[in-house]
């Protein structure tokens, strides 16, 4: 079997990155311009973080310096600085060593590089941080600031992309905003690239003038890829991967999975490997319920840890997606109880990352769970 046209993970990256020709210009654009500032938000699995690989891909290609910071996942302050320091390390080339140690004493850090036992790659990072700098609120921007002093000092420019920058007001608030707005409003070696997926924090950060962020960044939502547009793109990569998927059911793909970009590039790899394995004619619907029965594992360790009114409006909202649940005759055919209780197991259902609102009204956050719901309650 050829290998699929449809890339997943890791990032979608060149012919596979679903085409965004105004978003990428623009957050090249941001990129390549020392002392800009654009803001990229949007829904998660809407193609944020391949979007900022993908124009950090063509910018490198420029000879231009570029960092990609994931703080998706870093624990607390020390930890981002840590990949900060990774990440800026690989992009400023022969003279990161001397950077490093520099921006760490200004820290007060001490730093240990452990080197790597093939001897080819560069040495691992470990940061020494006291108690007292662990728990400074401004240690990833100061971090910033001294970045860019020190690329000033050697004339070197960056291009910095911060993936799910919000995490940061995690560990100092509302400091560490401001204190990003400095960072921002001195930097002049820096091209920065923030984006995050708390759609409704971020928005109010960038439209709100009480904010630190209010008009000092340019700002991007990302929403989702037009479906004729998508559909025609799913239907040209597979003929590329040596197999088919006629217009219609690319539209299929696009309707069943949308309208996050991951999610359907997910239904576009199960559909074309389905066709491709069976020799038989492309089907969505059939992808995505062998799809959900290959990864029903997770679905139903979610579902047994739902109360019995949370797995009641799982259910009806699959069935009818346009229910008012709060309505009376609805709550007693349904067993929901009172509204109260209803409205407390949508929190929790939001809490979960089962749920989102779509102009107020609870949405299914991923459709193969709201097929895999559908397929067993018949």
């Amino acid at each position: 079997m050829h290998p699929s046209p449809f890339q997943r993970t890791p990032l979608a990256a060149g012919p596979a990155f679903a085409d965004r020709t105004a978003e990428l210009a623009r957050v090249v654009h941001a990129f390549a311009t020392p002392g800009s500032a654009l803001v990229l938000y949007g829904p998660r699995r809407m193609g944020k973080s391949a979007l900022l690989h993908e124009a950090a891909r063509r910018v490198s290609a420029r000879h231009r310096r570029v960092a990609i910071v994931d703080l998706a996942t870093a624990v607390d302050a020390p930890d981002a600085v840590r990949r900060l320091l990774v990440a800026v390390r690989g992009a400023v080339g022969h003279t990161w060593q001397s950077l490093l140690h520099a921006v760490a004493a200004k820290l007060q850090l001490s730093v240990t590089l452990t080197p790597n036992p093939d001897g080819t790659s560069l040495p691992g990072i470990t940061l020494g941080v006291d108690s007292r700098a662990a728990e400074r609120a401004g240690l990833f921007t100061d971090a910033l600031v001294a970045i860019d002093a020190e690329l000033n000092r050697r004339k070197l420019q960056l291009a910095l992309g911060l993936d799910e920058f919000q995490r940061l007001l995690a560990w100092g608030g509302d400091d560490v905003e401001w204190a990003l707005k400095a960072a921002l409003e001195r930097s002049s070696r820096i091209a920065w690239v923030m984006s995050g997926s708390a759609t409704t924090l971020i928005e109010d950060m960038v439209t709100n003038r009480t904010r630190a962020p209010w008009k000092l960044a340019d700002h991007l939502r990302l929403g989702p890829v037009p479906a004729d547009e998508f559909a025609v793109w799913i239907s040209a990569r597979a003929r590329r991967g040596a197999g088919r998927i006629p217009a219609a059911v690319a539209q299929d793909i696009v309707r069943l999975a949308g309208p996050r970009t991951r999610d359907i590039v997910t239904l576009a790899h199960a559909t074309w490997r389905l066709a491709s394995a069976s020799r038989s004619a492309a089907n969505a619907l059939t992808a995505m319920d062998d799809l959900v029965r290959e990864t029903s594992a997770p679905y139903e360790r979610a579902w047994l840890q739902l109360t019995q009114r949370e797995q009641r409006i799982l259910r009806l909202l699959a069935s009818q997606p346009e229910v008012q649940l709060t309505a009376e005759g609805i709550r007693r055919e349904h067993y929901l109880g009172a509204a109260s209780s209803i409205g407390v197991a949508l929190s929790g259902l939001r809490k979960k990352g089962l749920l989102a609102d779509e102009r107020g009204q609870p949405r299914f956050d991923d459709p193969f769970f709201l097929r895999w719901v559908t397929l067993s309650s018949t």
